[in-house]
């Protein structure tokens, strides 16, 4: 079975540009790009409802936050996939009411032209601590969540996603994977110190969990109000196959661009049958990896605030 994907790269939030028009311009960006695809699924970065706050503390930006299902993106989301008979994948800040109290989560959303909301994933980790090594305060702002959901699109493929930071812990990856996970989308907001390893660290994470992966990131400059400095999103969306090769050429630092590939899923099936992870690991040795006590002798980690 094939399944043709697109992946959105878009530009930064510009002087002057509101919230609003910045996803206008999305989905604007995405009708044109479907009608001239034809793709099965169309996937979104990480924060695509607005500007990047997480390099400022400020209780202002709670104000963007919205219910998963009843707010204005997923009510977005679900009208241009009917409309466009597309799946989607998108981001928003999500607010949800648990035992009382607002908690806040950086999610995914996924939605099928004809079952409507198939689901959601909530970012499990969240960058910030130490100042000194990583002015990030994503920890401000958003709760982890706590699961790893594999989706089904409506023609059976199975389906994963994740934001960001989640990709540089494996362990994500092969829940995945033991999951039956054969396309999973990596929506990111990045920027700085990690354009060097962004495409070597992903191809290897497809490889690791015998997957396609979408790896989506916003590109230019941009900077939120009382944030220092401007910060360079370093764009390079690209895609991979289940051997870590790469499908789609890396984009350049410039936004309003796009990936596009038709994706056979027996590739999937051939890198599984080649190198069986499945048969040939030891989860019985691997207990540390869980083991939320575990800390190795002699190194310290620190809180930050």
């Amino acid at each position: 079975m094939n399944v043709k994907v697109l992946g959105i790269q878009p530009g930064t939030v510009t002087n002057g540009m509101t919230n609003e028009e910045y996803i206008d311009r999305q989905v604007a960006f995405m009708e044109e790009l479907v009608e001239k695809e034809k793709p099965y699924l169309v996937t979104f970065p990480e924060m695509m409802t607005g500007i990047y706050f997480g390099m400022v503390r400020e209780k202002k930006w709670f104000q963007y936050a919205e219910d998963f299902l009843t707010g204005p993106t997923t009510t977005r989301m679900l009208e241009e996939a009917k409309k466009l008979d597309v799946h989607i994948a998108y981001s928003l800040f999500e607010k949800s009411i648990e035992d009382g109290k607002e908690v806040y989560y950086n999610t995914m959303g996924l939605v099928s032209p004809v079952r409507g909301v198939i689901g959601k994933y909530r970012k499990i980790h969240i960058p910030g601590g130490d100042i000194r090594y990583n002015a990030v305060y994503e920890k401000y702002y958003f709760n982890s969540g706590d699961t790893l959901p594999v989706f089904e699109l409506d023609n059976g493929v199975k389906m994963a996603m994740l934001i960001c930071y989640d990709r540089s812990f494996p362990e994500v990856w092969r829940s995945y994977y033991l999951q039956g996970a054969q396309i999973i989308v990596a929506a990111t907001c990045t920027m700085g110190l990690r354009a060097d390893m962004f495409i070597t660290e992903l191809q290897t994470r497809a490889l690791e969990s015998h997957s396609f992966v979408i790896a989506l990131n916003r590109a230019g400059d941009e900077q939120v109000e009382n944030e220092p400095v401007p910060r360079h999103h370093f764009g390079k969306s690209f895609i991979a196959d289940p051997l870590g090769n790469l499908v789609t050429e890396p984009l350049s630092d410039e936004g309003w661009r796009y990936v596009c590939a038709d994706l056979d899923m027996d590739e999937v099936t051939y890198a599984r049958g080649r190198l069986n992870w499945q048969r040939d690991r030891h989860p019985e040795i691997y207990g540390m990896i869980s083991d939320s006590n575990f800390v190795p002798k002699g190194l310290i980690f620190e809180k930050g605030f």
